[in-house]
């Protein structure tokens, strides 16, 4: 198959990191790879060296916002009218109703992937993606919530809900040794990820817990504003905001649980992760479905309301309370492992692009 995949860059997200993971198995797989970009960017994460990038933005071409745009779309329309690929993959909203826009200009196979929660887009785009999702081939989800979001808009449209695969350099023998008194975040410091709701709730945990801190790894727009109020609750001193960091592995593995305060997600690669390394973990029930599809509450993680305070206060409470409860929860927080394994997961993907294909 020559496959081409679409998105708008390769810097950070999920979004990014699934497509450079599965260009690379796809060409390990014996098939050709390329992605397109809509700007030329940093790379945020490995590549085969047989995946080719090309992109329809140069760093050295940026001008104006209107020249931009109309460079992107004279290169787009050219790509898919003389490049001779089998199969699009499209990932992110905006490139997704781009693409969809412009579907009559190749006769390859158009397969779209949602990646996070449809339900945070805009009127606009939200309305967009349904009136022309069914002009894709395929349609690839997350979660069963995010594709009963689009309805009947991807009636006759064949579509597969995928979760994402755990990423390797997480899984790793379980680490037993010493843990940190530290409660560990990860994420981009944004409102989406609902940090303040995670700051308030530490707030009142440490004043039973005073030998813990809350380690946020991340960096973003928010960072400020979280500084802040983690002041005028008086805990700054317990609270730590690293920003991004290389060997984000290493660190969470010695920590003593991990958050995801989450007001929406797709399905969140840094609780799968904090899973994989056998940390108990704490979670909000966020749209669009991906924690509970993760967690069974209870057993492998605890499961919160969205923006609940108190309920995530408690959480946390119960957890650092019984050490036993801890350790069982870790340990079975650890077999999405093999549930997510990457091989399985990207086996998935190259199934139903064949199915597609062949159609």
């Amino acid at each position: 198959m020559k496959i081409t995949f679409f998105i708008g860059s390769l810097y950070g997200g999920g979004a990014e990191r699934v497509t450079c993971n599965l260009a690379s198995y796809f060409v390990q797989q014996g098939n050709e790879a390329q992605i397109l970009t809509m700007s030329e960017t940093e790379e945020a994460y490995e590549l085969d060296p047989r995946v080719s990038v090309r992109h329809l933005l140069t760093r050295s071409e940026r001008g104006n916002k209107l020249m931009n745009s109309v460079l992107r779309l004279r290169r787009l329309r050219k790509y898919l009218k003389t490049e001779k690929r089998d199969v699009y993959i499209v990932m992110l909203p905006k490139t997704t109703i781009l693409f969809l826009l412009l579907r009559k200009l190749t006769k390859a196979k158009v397969i779209c992937a949602e990646r996070v929660d449809p339900a945070s887009y805009s009127k606009t785009i939200g309305g967009l993606l349904k009136r022309y999702a069914y002009r894709a081939d395929g349609f690839v989800f997350q979660t069963e919530d995010a594709r009963a979001w689009y309805g009947e808009s991807v009636r006759n449209v064949k579509s597969v809900v995928i979760p994402n695969a755990v990423n390797p350099q997480f899984i790793r023998e379980r680490y037993t040794g010493e843990k940190e008194k530290s409660i560990a975040a990860v994420g981009r410091l944004k409102t989406q990820k609902n940090f303040p709701l995670l700051i308030q709730a530490f707030a009142s945990v440490v004043q039973e817990y005073p030998e813990y801190r809350l380690v946020i790894y991340g960096e973003g727009e928010q960072r400020s504003e979280i500084e802040k109020l983690a002041e005028s609750l008086g805990i700054a001193s317990h609270v730590s905001l690293p920003g991004n960091v290389q060997d984000i592995a290493d660190k969470l593995e010695k920590c003593t649980m991990f958050v995801l305060s989450s007001d929406f997600e797709g399905m969140p690669n840094a609780l799968i992760e904090a899973m994989a390394l056998g940390l108990p973990c704490i979670s909000t029930d966020c749209p669009c479905g991906g924690p509970k599809y993760l967690i069974e509450d209870g057993r492998n993680g605890i499961l919160v309301p969205v923006g609940d305070v108190d309920a995530l206060s408690r959480a946390i409470r119960s957890l650092l309370s019984d050490p036993q409860k801890r350790e069982q929860i870790g340990e079975n927080a650890s077999t999405v492992c093999e549930r997510l394994a990457p091989e399985k997961i990207y086996g998935r993907w190259e199934e139903f692009t064949e199915e597609i294909l062949h159609d």
